[in-house]
């Protein structure tokens, strides 16, 4: 792999780190995605964690398409690019609190723990915490902005 192509790798993993948010009361775990099941109501906090769920699996899968569902304002040419260069990317979402639900708006705060393995260089593991803003979506919960 390329200098400038590792350089996009990190530049994707610290982006991820400080995008991400996700696993936790083991909603995600190392195995193969199972079939989601059916969603939470809109308003309660099973429907955040339920959304928290799909954006880590939609990650480990390196499915930009997917990705974007879940986080709408992602730019999907950069995450395509970016997830060209990865072999596998883990990601556990843990010590999920809802902090607030109100009406189409929620916050959320977790500790998002994610290795990365590029096609080419060392397995990378970063991890931070995250506070996010979801809004509801028609009746899914959507990942608006991340706060930290």
């Amino acid at each position: 792999m390329s200098g400038r192509a590792r350089g996009l790798v990190v530049m994707l993993a610290l982006m991820l780190a400080l995008t991400l948010s996700g696993r936790s009361v083991q909603i995600l775990t190392a195995q193969a995605p199972t079939p989601s099941p059916q969603p939470a109501p809109p308003g309660s906090d099973g429907a955040v964690r339920d959304t928290l769920q799909r954006y880590s699996a939609a990650l480990e899968r390196l499915d930009p398409e997917a990705v974007r569902k879940v986080q709408p304002g992602i730019p999907l040419a950069t995450l395509t690019k970016a997830f060209k260069d990865m072999r596998e990317l883990k990601v556990m979402i843990e010590a999920v609190k809802v902090l607030s639900i109100d009406g189409s708006t929620a916050r959320v705060s977790c500790r998002v723990t994610q290795t990365l393995t590029p096609k080419a260089g060392a397995k990378q593991t970063t991890t931070v915490n995250r506070v996010m803003r979801l809004r509801r979506d028609s009746d899914l919960w959507v990942i608006d902005a991340f706060e930290r």
